[in-house]
């Protein structure tokens, strides 16, 4: 599978499940909230796979 695949489908699901938890345990807080909250989920994915890489080599 393509990297871009692999980033476009992260992307997606880490909005939807930002959004979904920012609703769930803070509904007062706008979709912003839950915008950024799913980039950081997608970002933390990666730091993950990062340093998951990182201890193999």
């Amino acid at each position: 599978m393509s990297n871009l695949y692999i980033f476009i489908a992260r992307l997606i699901l880490g909005l939807t499940f930002g959004v979904l938890l920012t609703r769930i345990f803070r509904p007062e807080w706008s979709i912003l909230h839950g915008i950024i909250m799913g980039l950081i989920l997608v970002t933390a994915a990666y730091l993950m796979q990062m340093m998951r890489n990182k201890k193999i080599k």
